[in-house]
């Protein structure tokens, strides 16, 4: 049944529709939609990528200056000719490995120290510390 609507004169002006969307009105907003999702749910992926790499980020930071303390103390206990580079692995920690490099100054009893905290191989110098140390309590 097709309902006319007639204007304040009296006139027949056309069809008139109850209120409500068409299908392709609610099809075009939903489509709208989808494509907001998918764009937050990338940024949300982007995020826990973000948070995963400042989280191993601050681990190698807090086991670089776990490195750092311990040629202090060898520094001070054994002397600073007993502080050499070296490599190796954190125990406990899987994918996180250190490169030590201690270097000589102007100083005979001072030594540079650069100590690397790698656990991804793209980017070896994400967590690098330079520090010197002493050999004995002045």
């Amino acid at each position: 049944m097709r309902l006319l609507r007639r204007t304040p004169s009296g006139d027949r002006c056309g069809l008139h529709r109850p209120g409500g969307f068409t299908l392709l009105e609610v099809m075009i907003a939903m489509g709208i939609i989808a494509i907001a999702l998918v764009g937050l749910l990338g940024l949300h992926g982007r995020n826990i990528a973000l948070t995963i790499r400042d989280q191993n980020l601050t681990r190698a930071t807090l086991l670089a200056r776990h490195k750092v303390s311990e040629i202090q103390y060898l520094a001070q206990v054994e002397g600073i000719d007993a502080v050499g580079s070296s490599a190796g692995t954190f125990d406990g920690y899987p994918g996180f490995r250190y490169d030590i490099q201690v270097e000589s100054t102007e100083l005979d009893m001072v030594r540079r120290v650069v100590v690397r905290v790698i656990w991804d191989d793209r980017y070896p110098d994400a967590c690098r510390v330079v520090y010197f140390v002493r050999g004995e309590l002045l």
